[in-house]
């Protein structure tokens, strides 16, 4: 899991040899069998930075932490919360308290996972002696700060567990299919209840993994995942080229665009959602100046294909926006935005006397500065205007202090759930609102999609939020990100997108 406000790259995997010494990777460049795959062998850049289910927060311990731990929930290929280690619940008193009933499941060690189990290790992810950058994610029980004390979590017996929250809150189920709501045997903290077990990690070269004999789910087909860690990129797509890997990430813009110049790479590129979505913003007090035609007629000067075309490497690195939701979040719509229109832009801002001026501001990110250069092309042919750049070094806080009339933001979802996005960008007062916009009527929204006790009208009513900030161009969504997969021919990945790319279990 990734740290809020920062950008969730996606899971990024790999190989090593099938030898008897896994530590030697392969040398052969032969071609992996097609079809029928029970060892899979994965390349990523990075190394996972750890495995304990209190301290993740980088992407690649995510991945594989994912496959070794579970929680009472996990996330369907839609990423709709569905039993895990608890095999049913019930939701009572509006929403507010959820009892849990565990399945007979097993850890990796041999023991019986127990309900108080959970309880032990949500009170290890708190203490301060951990020093978890993830206490937060706990603010629907009620506490978020080192030290606090879980009275909201009662063990009614060994397979019970009751959650009793101060408020409803929707994200509760996602959020337990996550760190650090995954469960760990106490007693040896490491042994997971996952499909996959760690057989041998050798830091920064290579992870060797195999599938857990005592799951409690369908047996694996994938036997044996080896994860090679190769941070040079050229090596990392020559073994990928040379038939020894299944699956390869983490490349850059402009390798991607070489690799797809051969058609017959097509099939073996896919491009898979992300939580992270970018958009341009106006501030309602710096940009008090920009009234609702003006707004509009700038959402009709861009050209979202051409800006992720040449800004992100042909469109590569992300997709043209079409929600303010991004794809790899649940909720997202594919909306009617307004159309590239750089005549009626034109005529609109000459209409209302619009100065002869926009000035754009945004991070010194490089990403952004490509965004920023092709919108400051894009808005000055469409519109007559002079657009001026500024980048900003201290962004954030200058947003919040409502210093920038008009500006490009993002956000990159810790949690796939559109609270995780819209709390944090359309809440009134929120930190991360650098609309700085106060709508009864989207605060309404998020106050339903929060309290609901069900997925779909919670998902409703987030859209209804979205549809309002959209209706009033207030916000102009850019692009969405996704995340490049190079996966060999006769290997189907499910990929599911948002913070975890696809599991291993479901590959064939």
């Amino acid at each position: 899991m990734v740290v809020r406000a920062t950008c969730a790259a996606g899971l990024a995997l790999t190989l090593l040899a099938s030898s008897c010494n896994p530590g030697t990777s392969t040398s052969s460049g032969s071609p992996r069998p097609v079809g029928g795959a029970s060892h899979l062998q994965l390349i990523e850049a990075e190394d996972a930075q750890t495995l304990d289910p209190a301290l993740i927060d980088d992407p690649m311990s995510l991945a594989i932490g994912s496959e070794v731990f579970q929680g009472l929930t996990r996330l369907d290929q839609n990423q709709r919360p569905v039993p895990s280690l608890a095999d049913h619940w019930e939701v009572s008193d509006a929403g507010r308290t959820y009892t849990f009933h565990l399945r007979n499941a097993h850890y990796q060690s041999g023991a019986t996972v127990q309900a108080q189990d959970a309880l032990t290790a949500w009170t290890r992810a708190l203490a301060p002696a951990t020093a978890s950058p993830l206490t937060i994610f706990f603010s629907p029980l009620g506490v978020r700060y080192p030290g606090d004390s879980l009275s909201s979590v009662q063990v009614v017996d060994a397979k019970t567990l009751r959650l009793r929250l101060p408020q409803p809150d929707s994200e509760l189920l996602t959020l337990l299919a996550l760190p650090p709501y995954w469960l760990a045997d106490p007693k040896q903290p490491s042994s997971g209840s996952g499909p996959y077990r760690v057989d041998r990690w050798d830091h920064s070269r290579a992870i060797h993994l195999s599938a857990f004999d005592g799951y409690w789910g369908d047996r694996p087909s994938i036997r044996k995942v080896d994860i090679e860690i190769e941070p040079d990129n050229a090596k990392r797509l020559d073994r990928f080229s040379s038939g020894a890997i299944d699956v390869a990430h983490g490349f850059s813009g402009p390798q991607l665009l070489a690799f797809a110049r051969d058609p017959a790479h097509a099939a073996q590129l896919h491009k898979v959602p992300t939580a992270r979505t970018t958009w341009l913003g106006f501030n309602t007090i710096a940009g008090s100046g920009y009234g609702p035609p003006d707004r509009l007629a700038i959402a009709q000067a861009i050209d979202r294909s051409r800006l992720t075309d040449l800004a992100l490497f042909g469109s590569m690195l992300a997709a043209p926006a079409t929600d303010l939701l991004p794809p790899g979040v649940p909720g997202h719509l594919n909306r009617q935005l307004p159309a590239y229109n750089p005549a009626a832009a034109r005529a609109a801002l000459d209409q209302a006397s619009f100065p002869r001026v926009i000035d754009l501001y945004f991070s010194t990110n490089a990403t952004v500065g490509r965004v920023a250069a092709d919108l400051q092309d894009q808005l000055s042919s469409a519109t007559g205007r002079s657009v001026v750049l500024h980048p900003i070094g201290d962004f954030f806080n200058q947003a919040a202090l409502d210093k920038l009339p008009l500006f490009i933001d993002t956000w990159s979802a810790d949690v796939p759930y559109p609270s995780d996005i819209l709390e944090n960008v359309l809440r009134a007062n929120a930190q991360f609102n650098n609309l700085r916009a106060f709508d009864p009527e989207i605060e309404r929204a998020l106050d339903q999609g929060r309290a609901a006790v069900s997925w779909d009208p919670a998902l409703k009513a987030y859209q209804t939020a979205v549809a309002v900030a959209l209706a009033q161009n207030r916000a102009i969504p850019l692009y969405s990100g996704v995340e490049p997969y190079l996966v060999r021919p006769g290997l189907h990945v499910p990929f599911i997108g948002g913070t975890i790319a696809y599991r291993w279990e479901e590959v064939r």
